[in-house]
């Protein structure tokens, strides 16, 4: 290996196995091209047969850089996965401009970066950011997609015992809000994202900043709802028997570039929130949320619903 204006520069290795093909390039967001990139690094060092000792002594790096590229954790640049597909004895060069511009794409600064977010949190918003489909299931307050402000002020500051207008408090209700602009602002491009929330009817009955703030919220969902195209609002009646959902509230994002799956997220109290792509946990949410909306109220019965539980709030 030697160094030449910071960047290491490798000789390509002879003799490895073949690794299956990389993928192509499509047009994708920060986070989803950070995904390609480092799946596709971590495939090729192992088709290789190389230990991350081994290729961290090439590099110059850590043990531990590689690990948190390998992971998504941190960003490579495109130099960089070019001296790398070298090194793995990568030769195609629509290969090398594919990853390399992926490399480039995973490193755009986005709106979401002034918050200053960490872990799988910020994973999330990412994923969120660029999702073709977001579905959200809740069964305790209204999708943070979904809130007006005051309503967001109300049960952020009820969730972390703070009062809303407490400075922690309307740092998370800002995100939430920008994540709803980042959202609309979408919509007016080419393949709009869309939503599909399921909510518990309890949800729609929980006077959570009071009944005047619930009745604002709920005829803010309605003129949601009254935008299908990027909207669809279902609700689970709580009689019903069926209920697949008791199990807690969820976020299932999902992808239409077919270079990415589904990605679960779980939101919990106290910044204990997890995240996976896991196939097998994906695929057993996918067939919970087509259980809610197979059984739920959905089109003309929901709004129906939430029209006469908005009438049926009396003011104090």
């Amino acid at each position: 290996m030697t160094h030449r204006g910071g960047i290491w520069m490798i000789v390509a290795m002879a003799d490895v196995h073949e690794p299956p093909a990389a993928p192509s390039s499509p047009e994708v967001g920060p986070a989803v091209a950070r995904e390609l990139v480092r799946s596709r690094l971590k495939q090729l060092r192992e088709a290789s047969e190389l230990s991350p000792a081994t290729v961290a002594d090439h590099t110059g790096w850590s043990i531990s850089k590689l690990a948190r590229i390998e992971k998504g954790e941190v960003t490579v640049q495109p130099l960089e996965v070019r001296a790398l597909l070298t090194y793995y004895g990568v030769d195609d060069p629509d290969e090398m401009a594919a990853l390399a511009r992926l490399s480039h794409a995973s490193r755009a600064r986005q709106w979401y970066s002034k918050h200053r977010l960490a872990g799988d949190f910020q994973r999330f918003v990412a994923y969120e950011s660029e999702a073709s489909t977001i579905n959200v299931w809740q069964l305790l307050f209204m999708p943070g997609m979904l809130q007006t402000e005051e309503y967001a002020r109300a049960v952020t500051g009820l969730s972390t015992r703070r009062s809303p207008d407490d400075k922690e408090t309307l740092a998370r209700v800002k995100l939430r809000m920008d994540r709803q602009q980042a959202f609309r602002e979408r919509l007016v491009k080419p393949e709009p994202p869309r939503i599909v929330a399921v909510i518990d009817e309890s949800v729609l009955r929980r006077p959570i900043g009071g009944p005047d703030a619930l009745r604002r919220q709920l005829t803010h969902l309605l003129d949601l709802a009254a935008q299908p195209e990027a909207y669809t609002i279902a609700v689970i009646p709580l009689e019903m028997t069926h209920q697949s959902g008791i199990g807690g509230n969820f976020e299932l994002l999902q992808f239409d570039t077919g270079q990415h799956g589904d990605v679960l997220f779980v939101e919990a109290a106290n910044g204990f929130d997890s995240l996976t792509t896991a196939s097998d946990a994906t695929s057993l949410f996918r067939d919970i949320l087509k259980d809610l909306l197979d059984y739920g109220r959905t089109g003309d019965d929901a709004i129906e619903m939430i029209e006469e539980i908005r009438d049926s709030i009396r003011t104090p």
